[in-house]
């Protein structure tokens, strides 16, 4: 490790701090509370998100569109891709906090190496990138990357922990007894939150569930469906979580205004005629 990795793990440290400190205090924050705390979150997600939607956008505009078609207006209004990514980051910034309530300190601990991992891969990606890729989306790239890298570690980690956990044994049990085991109440002080966190975790008991019983329940086609239903629901929720878990740490160290200025410089160089035929909606 060098002394310049070390702001690039700290500002990633702040969203693994920022999701601690939700979870250590959920059953006393309220809704305003919580509401604040989401914002947060949203805005490193929407950072992360804005920037590769940016560089998207300029290609897809260079490269397919025709100026003067209604495509063209439309996807040059940035406000709509603006709009999109806001929406997106508040969905995943709700799904990482009520996904985190109730963790255990390994799965803190995998987090937090997971942000020192990202702080050692972007330089050395970045590195790698030399010549291959202009100097301008190098570092989206290697930051795209490198957040790849780490969906892929913790999904894979989630994964193995649900199919060898020895926490609970469910063996024999019908999922019907399983939902309401694992619908219990949360300790979350937010009511709308708190029945996010009892539908989220009794998904998670059906996945746990499920590899335990999937094998003894091949003979009865109900209960077999449903245990093939939970492990996907639960892959499927393991994967979400690394990801945007993942987007909101590259987020921490992004630069969306690197993506803004090429594509308004984009813009400047097109031709006159094609700007005149692209409508008046040019800087929005």
């Amino acid at each position: 490790m060098r002394y310049a990795d070390i702001p690039r793990i700290l500002t990633m440290s702040v969203v693994w701090l920022l999701m601690l400190f939700w979870s250590l205090n959920a059953h006393r924050f309220g809704c305003a509370s919580a509401v604040g705390l989401i914002v947060a979150l949203a805005l490193i997600l929407g950072i992360s998100g804005g920037e590769m939607s940016l560089i998207r956008r300029r290609v897809f505009i260079r490269e397919y569109l025709e100026p003067g078609g209604q495509l063209f207006g439309l996807f040059r209004r940035r406000y709509l891709l603006i709009a999109s990514e806001a929406f997106k980051s508040l969905v995943f910034s709700v799904f990482l906090m009520i996904s985190t309530v109730g963790f255990t300190a390994s799965q803190w601990s995998l987090m937090f190496a997971d942000v020192l991992l990202l702080g050692l891969l972007l330089p050395r990606f970045y590195g790698a990138l030399r010549g291959q890729i202009r100097e301008e989306y190098r570092y989206a790239a290697a930051r795209r990357l490198a957040m790849w890298v780490s969906v892929l570690l913790i999904w894979v980690q989630s994964v193995i922990a649900m199919l060898f956990s020895a926490s609970e044994n469910y063996t024999g049990l019908r999922w019907q007894e399983v939902i309401g085991y694992g619908a219990s109440t949360p300790d979350v002080l937010c009511p709308p939150l708190a029945d996010l966190v009892s539908i989220e975790a009794a998904v998670r008991t059906l996945g746990l569930w499920s590899t335990q019983n999937l094998a003894r329940s091949m003979n009865d086609l109900p209960q077999s469906l449903m245990a093939s239903l939970g492990l996907l629901a639960s892959v499927a929720l393991a994967f979400l979580f690394a990801y945007a878990y993942s987007r909101a740490l590259i987020g921490a160290v992004g630069r969306p205004w690197t993506a803004w200025r090429a594509s308004l410089r984009h813009e400047r160089d097109l031709p006159i005629s094609q700007l005149e035929l692209a409508g008046p909606e040019r800087g929005q």
